[in-house]
Formats: C-alpha cells, structure tokens, sequence
C-alpha cells in the first residue's frame, strides 16, 4: 500500500523516477476506488468524490510533493522542521516563553517539533535525555544540539538549538535577543560550550499530511 503525504517544500531528485521504474509502480489513470469514510468526506466537496480525489492526486504531482517510504518520511520531516524553524527567524527572546510571539531556548525546539507532529519536554535539561545520542562529528540537519553556558556548571546543560547544516545551529539566543543562526565552525564559544547532540527524528509523520491511500 503507497501512502501519499503533502509535504511543504519538497524536491524530488531525477533518482526517483529510477525507483519508480524499478519498484513498477503506476499511478491510477482511472477513478479510484473509495472507502466509505473517504466517500463521506469528498461528498462534502463541490464535485464528485471521484474527480476530487484524482485533483488531489493530480496536485501531489504537479507539486512534486509526495513522499515514499520511511527514508522519503523522514527527509520531510526535517524540511518541515527547517522551514518552521526558520519562519520563527527575528522572533524575541524571553525567558521562559513557549511562544507564539516570544521564546527561549526550549520553548522554541519544544514549539519547531510540536509543529512537526513530535512531543518532547520543556525544559532543554529534560529535551537533552530523549532521542538517540549525537556526537559532534555525527551531527545531522533536524537534530538537537545542547551547550553549557553556565561557568559555575560547565557540563549542565543550559541551551539548545536545532541544527541545520554545515556547522549551523537556530536557535532562541539570549545573547542575540531572538531567533538566530549561529555557527558551531565560526564561533569558538559555541563550540567550546557544545555538549551533545540528539537525533528524534525517526519516521514520525508530519503536522502537513493530506493522506491518501490507493
């Protein structure tokens, strides 16, 4: 059974249509056969179920937003945790703030990954003990990366940002007074400080899923 998600900013590769060569998978060209509750739920719409469902399909397609497979899941995740985090770019810092207009630090991961459909804790000391274990050699986009700030407690951990790429972090800096971008390649202290890393991106599904099965 394929599952179809629409996902926001998603690029296709010229090796996709190699996988699908190779996996014989063909796309309906003829009206799809619905379940009852999918019945329900287009007979709410203005035309047929049928010629809905097809848009739909026709949509993902023309959008190149679909998704196969768990490996094709979880880069979508990040996507979408990249781009929200991002959209939160310039937003204030405030201690103790969980958002929608101001955060900190944890609020702001806490906030970036609720919106990607993923649960974890508020404080960044409690964020620091969830996931799988990251050093900074290994660091991938979408995981956590947690720092010690504190003199008097070198190895407590006291921030986290999310990294992106390339030796880049964001993060609700209190430093900064926002949400910003920082660099664990160009700024000694931030690297000096960096503790560890945690990967909690496994295959959960997005906030963004228009899912149909076929």
């Amino acid at each position: 059974m394929i599952q179809l998600f629409s996902i926001k900013n998603w690029n296709l590769t010229p090796s996709y249509n190699k996988l699908i060569d190779t996996l014989a998978f063909q796309l309906p060209n003829a009206n799809p056969t619905l379940t009852p509750e999918e019945y329900k739920f287009f007979a709410t719409l203005s035309t047929s179920p049928e010629m809905e469902l097809l848009k739909h399909d026709n949509s993902l397609l023309q959008n190149k937003v679909f998704t196969l497979g768990q490996g094709y899941i979880r880069k979508a995740i990040k996507d979408d945790v990249e781009s929200t985090a991002k959209d939160l770019l310039g937003t204030p810092y405030v201690w103790g703030a969980t958002g929608p207009n101001k955060f900190d630090c944890s609020g702001f991961t806490q906030e970036v990954f609720c919106q990607a459909g993923i649960k974890i804790p508020r404080n960044s000391r409690a964020q620091a003990k969830v996931g799988e274990y990251i050093d900074y050699e290994n660091l991938k986009r979408g995981d956590m990366v947690f720092f010690a700030t504190n003199k008097k407690a070198p190895k407590r951990v006291t921030h986290v940002g999310i990294y992106l790429s390339n030796g880049r972090f964001i993060h609700a800096s209190s430093g900064g007074k926002r949400v910003i971008i920082s660099s664990l390649v160009k700024s000694k202290y931030y690297k000096n400080k960096f503790v560890l890393g945690r990967r909690i991106i496994k295959g959960h599904r997005t906030k963004h899923v228009a899912q149909v099965l076929s």
